[in-house]
């Protein structure tokens, strides 16, 4: 049996592609519950490529989760959040 991913530390980077396409997308896992298989959890996660069009992300988009071609998981965009980084003084 697999470990599941910690999401927590900001370390579990996967792609996603979206249900009906083939375009991958960079994630990064920042928070989440904890990983428990065949168990619907939420997260939260940043894009990981700024030069990437991710305006395809939207409220209610299913994709899946995939470790290089293999699909690990699923989801669906619950809500998008602006994430602003900490600046240093």
């Amino acid at each position: 049996m697999t470990n599941p991913p910690n999401l927590n530390n900001g370390k579990y980077s996967p792609h996603i592609v979206l249900k009906g396409s083939e375009k991958q997308l960079g994630i990064n896992f920042i928070d989440g519950e904890d990983v428990i298989f065949n168990e619907p959890i939420r997260a939260n996660a940043l894009p990981v490529n700024e030069d990437t069009d991710y305006s395809s992300l939207q409220v209610g988009t299913e994709f899946f989760i995939l470790e290089g071609s293999t699909i690990v998981g699923e989801g669906f965009v619950k809500e998008i959040f602006q994430h602003r980084p900490y600046k240093k003084k």
